[in-house]
């Protein structure tokens, strides 16, 4: 039984037969081709670093900016995406912020779910709200506390450790002053968080876990607009479902 013959041959093998070496061969044969692949792990050192995960909502909304605001009035003013449907957000938030901040309670306004103001946190559904916002809150407060410690000290020309803050008012161990509304400018929260600054120990809260009267109290006894179903827009339509009076047959 006799064996299959190529009719064209091997050129490399017929080549070698003939005594040409294989520098001699690749300078005839035109081209080499070299082929590589990178490994998993090369792959991933050429992809650029994901950012750090942050707590709650920060990781979806990053700036500072987007959670809180020193105003040059002595208020603060506190930015969430959840609504305020009656289970008393407003005021848990405020109280978050205001001991993470060292200001009054009274000093913190907070907006909820203003589009055009507040960060994107999706739906206000099953019960995330302090879970979610709260400790975007907590997290960019207490950060926000830090750079405006960083820039108090500065202007003082101490350390940042020497300076004591009692509702917003910043003092060093001599006596001078100055408040978060004087180095708010300094500070510049138009920035990344980065949740590197630690929140307080609950030993340390004086607003957190108090009972104080709800600010959604007081616009339910007045009948003032207080929910998003309150809200009217001009020309605004609702609509119905409309059902049949009795139903079908097989249905």
């Amino acid at each position: 039984m006799s064996t299959p013959v190529n009719p064209h041959g091997d050129a490399r093998e017929e080549a070698l037969a003939m005594g040409q070496g294989r520098r001699d061969f690749l300078k005839t044969s035109g081209a080499l081709v070299v082929g590589f692949a990178l490994t998993p792990e090369a792959a991933l050192a050429q992809q650029p670093p994901k950012p750090p995960a942050l707590p709650g909502s920060l990781q979806g909304n990053r700036m500072l900016s987007a959670w809180l605001r020193i105003n040059p009035n002595g208020t603060v003013t506190v930015f969430t995406g959840k609504i305020e449907l009656g289970q008393g957000i407003a005021t848990a938030l405020a109280q978050i912020a205001a001991d993470e901040l060292d200001v009054d309670y009274k000093r913190i306004e907070v907006i909820t779910g203003d589009t055009s103001r507040t960060p994107n946190e999706g739906v206000t559904a099953g019960s995330l709200s302090v879970e979610h916002s709260g400790a975007a809150i907590r997290f960019a407060a207490a950060e926000a506390r830090q750079l405006l410690l960083g820039a108090a000290a500065t202007r003082l020309g101490v350390s940042a450790d020497a300076l004591k803050v009692v509702d917003g008012a910043i003092t060093d161990a001599g006596g001078r002053r100055t408040t978060y509304w004087d180095v708010t400018g300094e500070a510049n929260l138009q920035r990344e968080a980065t949740a590197s600054a630690k929140p307080k120990d609950p030993s340390e809260y004086k607003w957190v876990g108090q009972s104080l009267i709800r600010r959604d109290i007081p616009p339910k006894f007045t009948g003032s607009p207080s929910y998003v179903q309150d809200l009217r827009l001009p020309g605004m339509l609702h609509a119905r479902v409309v059902r049949p009076r009795h139903r079908a047959p097989n249905c």
